[in-house]
């Protein structure tokens, strides 16, 4: 319980800090920290979860206020006479205060259903900041990605421009076949094409990105690169297991779900019978007709002998729910160590693809310049030099691809533990 409450209190901190980002009128890149900040004020999801907090505890100070005492000022008018004849009417204004002493439970039950919507809805606010926190991160660098992708099919076509001038000069000199500009023509276009899509996937996943945040669209927005992680050290499976067990506020959500399904149901169950009740109430005249005081205490047994089957209706409504209710506390559990273990292994398969595309890049940038050199000497033909390029393009693209499916897998492992954020987030 202390673990909940801290982290629900961290919640809220985040909610209320100051949003420091440029505005979404302004023009300047923000990090990733700033459309954090801006998600946490704008996203409709956590704008609604909060306000679910605030109608929960509202529904909790009702039920309680139902223990203690109901003032009120009354203002009546009284008929005097005998029989048919009207002698005189008189007004007057009392105090009244009533007490519901004891009604069956149902009370009791509602209390604790409330107390449990409560909790529930809590749990369902830090979770839906954690929610929202791993998709604008996950967007953002998606959109790193496209921008970086984008950077390398700009960087593809400058090598093809430069490898077609250097063909059209050794054709014109007799160095070299007329038919080679040809097949570097033929890459060249293929080049341009994919610059084309590549700065389309730019504009598409910065629009995805501004969706998750919960801004409106702006042809302006950009964002800035993060740095490199930390070293992030590799737990074994068990010990993120274990700590998704016990920090996940869904599986609080969870469980007070189903414990306010069963109160619920209990008040369902209290209706289907005879149940005492007991009431008082004092009355004190304070101006016109009431000239006295008084009060009562009246107890009774209630029992509703019809009303349609409404009350059979009702407890069998309440019965399904808390079944379904204590469904999803089970499933919940049982889908944590699932999403925990596919966050460990996107996680461990990212850092062996980014150590593996570094050694790549580094071998095909070698034979690039290798492959060019010779070209430049005539040493080299053009096809060679030709799948080269290809080769370096396609480890510039992995090496990208590899880094930022690390930084996501980070945040993925996070999200799936019940932690709140990234280690890169600046």
């Amino acid at each position: 319980m202390t673990r909940y409450v801290c982290t629900f209190a961290a919640a809220l901190l985040l909610i209320c800090v100051p949003v420091k980002a440029q505005q979404p009128g302004g023009t300047a890149p923000l990090t990733l920290e700033q459309c954090l900040n801006l998600a946490m004020a704008n996203q409709t999801d956590v704008v609604t979860a909060r306000n679910n907090v605030i109608i929960a505890k509202g529904r909790s100070a009702e039920a309680l206020a139902q223990y203690l005492p109901q003032l009120s000022i009354q203002n009546n008018a009284f008929k005097w006479g005998t029989e048919s004849v009207l002698s005189r009417v008189t007004t007057g204004t009392a105090l009244n205060v009533s007490q519901n002493v004891f009604d069956g439970g149902l009370r009791e039950a509602n209390t604790v259903r409330a107390r449990y919507g409560v909790t529930q809805n809590e749990a369902g606010l830090i979770r839906t900041i954690q929610t929202t926190t791993y998709n604008v991160t996950r967007a953002y660098y998606d959109a790193l990605r496209a921008k970086h992708l984008a950077d390398v099919a700009q960087t593809t076509v400058t090598y093809n421009e430069e490898l077609l001038r250097q063909v059209r000069a050794a054709a014109e000199q007799g160095t070299a076949a007329k038919a080679d500009v040809l097949p570097v023509e033929a890459q060249l276009a293929n080049a341009r094409v994919n610059l084309i899509t590549a700065k389309n996937n730019v504009k598409t996943s910065l629009l995805a990105l501004q969706t998750a945040v919960g801004l409106a669209p702006k042809p302006d927005f950009d964002i800035v690169d993060v740095e490199e992680p930390p070293s992030f050290v590799i737990q074994p499976l068990e010990a993120y297991i274990k700590q998704a067990m016990a920090a996940r506020p869904d599986v609080v959500a969870a469980k007070a779900g189903a414990g306010a399904a069963r109160a619920s149901l209990r008040a369902a169950r209290i209706n289907l019978y005879p149940r005492p009740v007991i009431n008082a109430e004092y009355q004190k005249g304070i101006e016109g007709g009431f000239t006295t005081s008084g009060g009562q205490m009246v107890g009774g047994i209630v029992f509703d002998l019809f009303n349609g089957g409404a009350n059979r209706a009702a407890y069998r409504e309440a019965e399904a729910s808390a079944a379904n209710a204590t469904q999803a506390e089970k499933q919940a559990m049982r889908d944590i160590p699932t999403q925990v273990e596919e966050a460990y292994l996107n996680l461990t398969s990212s850092r062996d693809r980014l150590d593996a595309s570094d050694v790549g890049l580094k071998a095909a940038q070698v034979n690039y310049d290798a492959q060019k050199e010779r070209y430049a000497l005539g040493s080299g033909t053009v096809l060679d030099t030709l799948n080269a390029q290809v080769q370096l393009t396609t480890a510039q693209s992995n090496a990208v691809q590899a880094r930022y499916d690390y930084y996501t897998a980070i945040a993925q492992l996070n999200y799936a533990i019940g932690s709140q954020g990234g280690h890169n987030v600046k």
